[in-house]
């Protein structure tokens, strides 16, 4: 019976509602309910339908969050250019842009499963989107002493972040609620005495730990006679990108002292690194925040560039 009437209900508002009154609707999900009206009445008209339903205008904040990374981009690009022998000013524009780039990454990977109903992906994806570009945010702040920073720092702030969050509310509600944007809200968080689920297909639900057992695809020996690379990051870049459905591409380095920096990609998934023991297989880098134009984020000796997928 409950969910007749919703049905019902959900039916009613779809067929009543004209195209201002359904973005203000889906809006009720937002921190900022009237910038977000605004910014996809004006920003977003190419992007909503003549007559939307709640999904198509989630899908439409989403795609108006992209829109915004890319100019936002833009403007970091200039930054750079224009960067000059400031040379914090040319790291951090550099790993700002880097960390947009990620943020992109992420907000395409959402923009591909939420017509798939994969909601808690999306959110997830949508989440780490907002993260990086809150890094460039942070990065940007430390170096704003030109007017063009202080621009590019006012639209992130103000426009791209405020973007990118109101489509993961409208994400929150729509999970919960559907298409019966008439019950959507603004997102609960644990000072509402709010706690997200755990379980299922991801997140706690997983078993973590190395697991026994696995078989090396390649092989990483210091001297590179004796193995396919002479070196931990040729290795990682032979990883295939994007590698799911619970296969591993195992990298086993055998002894030696490594004098590299290794990245992992963001595309290369499910990678694994496995060394012949402590004091045996060592990785040194040896990068610190001393050295001229260093920062702390690229003194890792090995990074992974992404959030946990």
């Amino acid at each position: 019976m409950a969910s007749s009437f919703l049905f019902l209900f959900c039916f009613f508002i779809g067929t009543t509602a004209n195209h201002q009154t359904a973005i203000q609707e889906a809006c009720k999900a937002t921190r900022w309910p009237e910038s977000c009206q605004i910014s996809l009445t004006k920003s977003g008209l190419d992007l909503i339908p003549a007559d939307p339903s709640p999904f198509q205008i989630l899908h439409s904040a989403l795609s108006l969050s992209s829109k915004n990374l890319g100019r936002a981009k833009f403007m970091v690009r200039a930054i750079l250019h224009y960067s000059g022998s400031n040379l914090n000013l040319t790291t951090t524009a550099k790993l700002c842009l880097q960390s947009l780039d990620n943020s992109a990454y992420r907000l395409h990977s959402a923009e591909e499963v939420l017509p798939r109903n994969r909601i808690k992906d999306a959110r997830a994806w949508t989440s780490a989107a907002l993260s990086y570009q809150f890094d460039c945010l942070s990065g940007l702040k430390k170096v704003n002493d030109t007017p063009m920073v202080d621009k590019t720092l006012s639209f992130m702030n103000n426009t791209l972040m405020m973007s990118t969050s109101n489509a993961l509310s409208m994400m929150m509600s729509y999970e919960e609620f559907g298409n019966c944007s008439g019950w959507w809200r603004s997102p609960r968080t644990e000072r509402d005495g709010f706690w997200e689920s755990v379980g299922g297909r991801s997140g706690s639900g997983q078993k973590h730990g190395i697991p026994k057992g696995l078989k090396a695809n390649v092989t990483v020996c210091k001297d590179g006679g004796r193995c396919r690379f002479g070196s931990v990051q040729m290795a990682v870049n032979a990883a295939p990108d994007n590698l799911g459905g619970g296969r591993r591409f195992v990298i086993l380095i055998k002894e030696g002292v490594y004098e590299e920096t290794v990245r992992v990609p963001l595309a290369k998934r499910n990678v694994v690194l496995i060394g012949e023991g402590m004091g045996k297989t060592v990785i040194t880098g040896s990068l610190n925040v001393g050295q001229l134009g260093m920062t702390t984020y690229e003194t890792a000796t090995v990074g992974k560039l992404s959030t946990t997928q």
